[in-house]
């Protein structure tokens, strides 16, 4: 529960990363806005839209049990290439030779990184890697990253739906009293 609030947070966290004049780099906020379409009214989850910053991802995500982070990416994959990662296996500015955070000049591996030292990761946290092209100054998705936003949606839309299940077989059993031996 957040003291300076006295509401409790939401079970689950969905953060969109980028930046809308960077072309690629906006990508996580392009998925983060077709999800909100569908969540905008679900009060089991919360929508944050950032553009990075290590402390302001790690203070959105307080009081989550579940966190997934969509954002651009960029490595040797082709473009709009979606790539899937738990946090328990990113670390430092790279997971297997990707570069997390597109353009940001802080990565979100140092953001995990120093969730982790602090003993602020929550217990479950996915990051939605989409393959950026183009990261220059701009507006405008390219061809494949806007195909892979499509993809990366409507994967998350099923990811979404099957956590807010679990919350409610969670709770049914957890209303129902033990049986007796």
């Amino acid at each position: 529960m957040s003291l300076a609030t006295g509401c409790q947070a939401p079970p689950i966290t969905v953060i969109g990363i980028g930046n809308p004049y960077r072309h690629d780099d906006a990508a996580g906020l392009v998925v983060l806005a077709s999800l909100s379409q569908r969540f905008a009214a679900e009060q089991r989850i919360r929508l944050v839209e950032l553009d990075g910053e290590p402390v302001r991802l790690i203070q959105s995500w307080e009081g989550s049990d579940t966190v997934l982070i969509i954002d651009a990416v960029r490595s040797l994959h082709p473009p709009g290439t979606i790539h899937h990662f738990r946090a328990d296996g990113i670390s430092g500015a790279a997971a297997d030779g990707i570069a997390l955070g597109g353009g940001h000049l802080l990565g979100l591996g140092e953001a995990i990184d120093l969730a982790r030292a602090l003993c602020l990761l929550p217990r479950d946290l996915d990051v939605v890697g989409i393959e950026g092209a183009d990261f220059e100054l701009g507006q405008g998705l390219s061809a494949p990253v806007a195909s892979a936003c499509d993809l990366a949606t409507a994967q998350l839309v099923d990811q979404l739906e099957q956590l807010l299940l679990s919350l409610v077989s969670r709770s049914g059993a957890a209303a129902r009293p033990a049986a007796r031996r």
